[in-house]
């Protein structure tokens, strides 16, 4: 929220005629004079407080002043300035009450703010009615009114969702903030301004920041929440981003003008964070960030040079050696002449989240989504009420099922100060259009606001697979630190390489619809395991938990090779093997000294002789293209075993499937 700047008011003591406002002059306390001189310096204490921008300060001494005269027009004028300034618009609210009860025209100002909180308390037509008559701030005047109009169309058709405060184990009396969620929405980071690492208080008079932890339990309730010691720091530490295994942490500290730091997990522990220089610019503000799906990606928020409003989406993608790229700004789509901040990067590989108070809305910071399709990002679509309030609302996060999200909010009723609140969204929304004025276009944001129509929400399921599970060793189930390789086979391209959790073994993947996938875990000493997820455009969200069990490098060892495929009855190799071809070559230039059998085997569909046939022949083609790469061919054997060796029943299609396969055995 940008600050007010006004002139400091210099308290007159000359009575004005207006018979309910007092002045702080003698004649109206002839008895209290010792009391009158004490609130008299009071005020003067808040007016220097107030020119420094101290305004928590400013208002601790007005408020002295107001407890023995709280009839006084200017300074209830003054004392509400204050509380807006400190984005606390419901603490001020009856303060601009009174002084435009004591003193209507106590500032020119005054009817454009009564509009304002009315706006605020989402009483529209009374907003509409002060602003008609405001007649100071004329841009920002016809900005609300617009917000105005959309907001009594927004509360006419209401998003169907519950809204809950997620209680004390993660709220406390000061503000909770920055929710930021593991796809499958069973560990929590936020930031928390409670008494918590740091003794010393923020310039604000606040604690500093801190980042806290909570997990659900086996009951899906979550813990009480742990302070993050080894990401936090003397001054403000705030969780902004957090990969989708919880392996992987961005977070801001307010040194310089204010930078991101990304942290890994190491034995079940953050390591020191590093500053993101790739993100981080000189005299600019870098906040909020969220990885892509797979993590190649970055969003991130900056007020950088040239960009196209106060804070805008950037993004940055590492390139093929490794290295992230230039930032890129998401465009005049995205991004409008005013905020836009809190971005998240949705598993599903193209939606993203963020707020902003520059697009249609009802007042404040507004929630969108808008989704990357055929090269261009889709209009920003308004999350709707009472998700949105013409307050601020922002920090939203979602898990990958859509179906719970998690914001910030200052609403009466939590905790104290910010709290964070769960979202359960109850099904398809309702269609809705927002109608709007023509007339009331300001040319400051005239792309933003000439629209006749607002998109309406439609959080439908995603289409995408969460893999999740544990990876452990096949013979004594202890859990394995392994490598995860995630391909797309129809390119032949290496997507993102993850890493199991050290302690616990345990990944989560998403896996968006739209691709052959070949996910293959290796860990050092033991054969990988492959996986194929072919996954069509249509393919809906489903969960998937798997025991990956790994078999250890040892002599009589076989693994199926799962991302192995043939054209139809013919031994020819698709190019959807050549990802999991390169992987087995690579293991054999690793280990020279092993010698191994390929195998082929079949369904019970046709004759015996065809099915050994076809199997040594398929097994034979895997054997050519290993000694085409360089491979001794004595170190190879191909045999065909037809539908001898079955590992499903044949009865079902799924069975059948199953059986056709190649294997790779560990001789010698």
């Amino acid at each position: 929220m940008k600050k007010i700047v006004m002139s400091l008011f210099l308290f007159s003591f000359i009575s004005i005629a207006y018979s309910q406002n007092i002045e702080f002059i003698k004649t109206n306390f002839p008895d209290k004079k010792k009391e009158l001189k004490t609130a008299v310096k009071n005020i003067k204490e808040g007016d220097k407080q107030f020119k420094d921008q101290y305004y928590r300060e400013a208002v601790d001494a007005y408020l002295e002043a107001f407890n023995f005269n709280s009839k006084n027009a200017r300074l209830n004028y003054q004392i509400f300035i204050c509380y807006y300034n400190l984005n606390e618009k419901g603490n001020g609210f009856p303060f601009l009450e009174r002084a435009f009860q004591l003193d209507s025209i106590i500032s020119i100002d005054i009817p454009f703010y009564m509009g304002v909180m009315h706006q605020y308390y989402t009483r529209f037509d009374s907003a509409l009615y002060y602003f008609n008559k405001a007649q100071t701030m004329k841009d920002e005047k016809i900005k609300h009114i617009r917000e105005c109009n959309t907001g009594k169309t927004m509360l006419e058709n209401e998003v169907r969702c519950f809204i809950d405060n997620i209680g004390e184990n993660i709220n406390s009396p000061y503000d909770e903030y920055n929710p930021t969620i593991t796809a499958d929405g069973n560990t929590l980071y936020f930031t928390s301004r409670r008494d918590g690492k740091n003794i010393e208080y923020a310039p604000d008079g606040k604690f500093y920041e801190n980042i806290y932890v909570s997990e659900k339990d086996s009951n899906k309730v979550w813990n009480k929440s742990q302070i993050v010691e080894e990401l936090n720091s003397k001054t403000h530490s705030a969780v902004q981003g957090l990969s989708n295994d919880g392996q992987k942490i961005i977070i801001y500290r307010d040194d310089k003008s204010g930078d991101l730091y990304e942290s890994k997990m190491k034995n079940n522990k953050f390591q020191r964070p590093k500053s993101f220089s790739s993100i981080n610019e000189d005299n600019s503000h870098e906040i909020s960030a969220s990885y892509s799906f797979e993590g190649k990606t970055v969003y991130f928020c900056s007020d950088r040079k040239n960009g196209l409003g106060q804070h805008d989406i950037y993004k940055v993608t590492l390139n093929k050696k490794g290295k992230y790229g230039k930032p890129e700004n998401l465009g005049s789509i995205i991004n409008s002449p005013y905020e836009e901040k809190c971005v998240l990067a949705h598993p599903d590989g193209k939606t993203i989240y963020f707020s902003s108070n520059g697009h249609d809305g009802m007042g404040g910071y507004d929630i969108y989504y808008a989704t990357f399709d055929n090269g261009k990002w889709s209009k920003p679509v308004n999350l709707g009420y009472p998700i949105n309030t013409p307050g601020d609302d922002i920090y939203f996060t979602i898990t990958a099922d859509n179906k719970i999200g998690y914001y910030a909010s200052n609403k009466e009723g939590g905790y104290g100060g910010k709290d964070i609140y769960v979202i359960t969204f109850l099904g398809p929304e309702k269609q809705f259009v927002f109608k709007t004025e023509d007339n009331l276009l300001s040319d400051v944001g005239k792309s933003f606001f000439d629209t006749k129509e607002i998109k309406t929400i439609e959080l439908e399921a995603p289409k995408l697979t969460l893999l999740k599970g544990v990876v452990v060793d096949e013979e004594n189930k202890t859990p394995l630190f392994a490598s995860i390789d995630l391909y797309d086979l129809e390119l032949n391209e290496l997507l993102a390489t993850f890493e199991t959790n050290e302690s616990t073994g345990r990944f989560l993947l998403s896996l968006p619809s739209g691709k052959n996938y070949s996910v293959n875990v290796k860990a050092e000493g033991y054969l990988f395991h492959s996986q194929n997820f072919n996954l069509p455009d249509t393919a809906q969200y489903q969960e998937i938990e798997q025991t990956i069990e790994l078999k250890k490098l040892e002599v009589g060892k076989e693994i199926v090779l799962n991302n192995i495929f043939f054209e139809f009855n013919k031994a020819t190799l698709l190019k959807e093997s050549l990802a999991e071809l390169e992987i087995v070559y690579q293991l054999l230039v690793d280990n020279p000294n092993i010698y191994v059998e390929i195998s082929g085997h079949t369904d019970n569909v046709g004759s015996a002789a065809v099915n050994n046939k076809l199997s040594l022949e398929r097994a034979k083609s895997v054997v050519d293209y290993l000694i085409q790469k360089g491979i001794a061919k004595e170190r190879l054997t191909s045999v065909g075993y037809g539908f001898d060796k079955p590992i499903a029943p044949n009865t079902t299609e799924e069975g059948r499937q199953k059986n056709r396969r190649t294997e790779f055995k560990i001789i010698k």
